[in-house]
């Protein structure tokens, strides 16, 4: 499950992958410093079934992780993900 293609806009607090023109994203906001909380992850239905809001949640915690930082979602499927993830879950705040 690669993360590469996958596009992080800090400045817009999202990430993006864009297959078949069609852009999949995961949204976040920054209630603190140190934390990040997905808001969204949207997936349209041509690119459905096909693992990429996985692949979208893995690399936001992947930088979650790498800069230390403590996690926290309203969005059903990243939280899902998180939860069944026992190193996520423990970043949880």
């Amino acid at each position: 499950m690669s993360t590469a293609d996958i596009t992080h806009d800090e400045t817009h607090q999202r990430y993006s992958l864009y297959q078949d023109g069609v852009e999949a994203y995961l949204t976040y906001e920054r209630p603190q410093a140190g934390h990040k909380h997905i808001t969204h992850t949207i997936v349209p239905g041509e690119l459905g079934g096909r693992g990429i809001g996985k692949r979208l949640v893995k690399r936001a915690m992947e930088d979650i992780i790498a800069a230390g930082e403590t996690v926290s979602s309203s969005c059903w499927f990243a939280s899902a993900l998180i939860e069944k993830t026992p190193e996520w879950a423990a970043i949880q705040a």
